[in-house]
């Protein structure tokens, strides 16, 4: 019940601003919306007229937006994937209809720009209502992997302690919640397709899971690791037959990645683009920052996140005991590492804590479950003081960011989370 308080408490202070802050404001947020509005809007994927009337930039940023060149004519580049707009759309068509249905019986007069508070109140709710579904699948999945009655438990108190409540239910215009949700899908119909070996339709759905969770973020592509691990297991029971799982999932990825390639074919001109280096953002395959991306105050994930420590143990612990999916979320969640620390922006901008690690969470619920299996009765009792005291730490932490009482895109020491205490009182305005 805590972590729903928290999770309507979030979502209620998103649409209480909406009246003078608009909901998907910020870079990211905008360039993920370009996808659905343009096209829904203008017919077209031409983003420089809606970069020019969008309220969610300041100028500075509309006139960053507008000098960047694509090989097209007249297109504006989107390094962003398609995955979020794609996820958004029951969001905004349920908005279109409000809209008109509004228009028609004179309640308001409204245009059906894509920018309106109906747009917004709606993709908010949207996104808080996915965010919801995605632990109950979280839940379903963990459930499986690690004995019962400590899921729930697992589940609950590494998404209290993690960046997720934010971008779940506040910050819903950035793709982490996307992600999440559809690796947990995927992950869903992974383990329904093992449990019925001879159905199609779960490889499918995690086919167009994964597509789904590639084209919101594209190095969500290390989570199909857990495809190939089911495939594989399934060839353990039915030999050659395996064969038709991998084609199944690969004709319900194929629809997200087709549509992925025709959105960088008309804004880049080619059917395949690396767009963060045609923007010029690298990365240092060779030289990770591993030791920063887990440990510096510059939105390390243990030093943010010093819940995700115990979470990461109980992950190991269950690789080194059980194998199978545990030693495929450790493979996953390491990758998701490597690719995050060799980013030249290992911080990841202005971030609430380390929001890189998105569906890494999932096989760290699973960690934290087998670690409260584990653990003798005493420690047990640790354990769920620490996760209470850690998780109420992350809550308040998660407040000082959402009022820009702590810097967003600086370093924050833990004495400096401290003493913002007595400045939070002043920013409860929500910034």
């Amino acid at each position: 019940m805590a972590a729903l308080a928290f999770a309507f408490g979030l979502v209620g202070a998103q649409l209480a601003e909406i009246p003078w802050r608009h909901a998907l404001r910020g870079y990211d947020n905008t360039f993920n919306f370009l996808w659905l509005r343009s096209l829904a809007v203008d017919g077209d994927w031409m983003f420089a007229n809606d970069i020019s009337q969008c309220p969610t930039l300041s100028e500075d940023y509309q006139r960053s937006a507008l000098s960047l060149v694509s090989d097209v004519p007249d297109r504006v580049p989107n390094k962003y994937g398609v995955g979020w707009a794609v996820l958004t759309t029951p969001g905004y068509v349920l908005a279109e209809l409000l809209v008109a249905a509004g228009n028609g019986l004179g309640l308001w007069d409204l245009e059906r720009d894509g920018w309106n508070a109906v747009y917004q109140v709606c993709i908010v709710l949207w996104h808080a209502a996915l965010g919801l579904v995605a632990l109950g699948l979280a839940h379903a999945v963990v459930r499986r992997w690690v004995d019962e009655p400590w899921v729930s438990t697992g589940v609950i108190t590494v998404w209290l302690g993690s960046s997720l409540p934010y971008y779940q239910m506040s910050n819903v215009g950035m793709s982490h919640g996307a992600v999440f949700f559809s690796v947990a899908a995927a992950a869903f119909a992974l383990v329904r397709g093992l449990e019925a070996p001879h159905a199609r339709w779960p490889w499918l759905a995690a086919g167009a899971a994964l597509g789904l969770a590639v084209v919101s973020r594209h190095q969500s592509a290390v989570y199909c690791l857990f495809a190939l691990a089911a495939v594989a297991a399934r060839g353990r029971a039915l030999g050659w037959r395996a064969a038709g799982a991998a084609v199944w999932l690969a004709a319900g990825a194929a629809p997200f990645l087709g549509l992925q390639m025709v959105a960088w074919r008309v804004v880049y001109g080619r059917w395949f683009v690396f767009t963060y280096g045609v923007e010029g953002e690298g990365f240092s395959w060779l030289r990770p920052a591993w030791p920063e991306a887990l440990f510096s105050p510059f939105h390390g994930l243990f030093y943010w996140h010093p819940l995700l420590f115990l979470a990461t143990a109980g992950l190991t612990w269950w690789a080194w005991e059980r194998r199978g999916a545990a030693v495929v979320g450790v493979a996953t969640t390491v990758a998701t590492l490597y690719i995050n620390a060799a980013w030249w922006c290992w911080w990841f901008a202005a971030s609430f804590g380390s929001r890189s690690f998105d569906a890494a969470l999932l096989p760290l619920m699973a960690g934290q479950a087998f670690l409260f299996e584990r653990l003798p009765e005493a420690a047990r009792r640790i354990l769920w003081v620490a996760c209470g005291l850690l998780g109420a730490w992350n809550a308040y932490v998660l407040l000082l960011y959402r009022t820009a009482t702590i810097s967003r895109n600086e370093p924050v020491t833990w004495v400096e989370m401290l003493a913002a205490a007595t400045r939070l009182a002043e920013h409860l305005r929500l910034e």
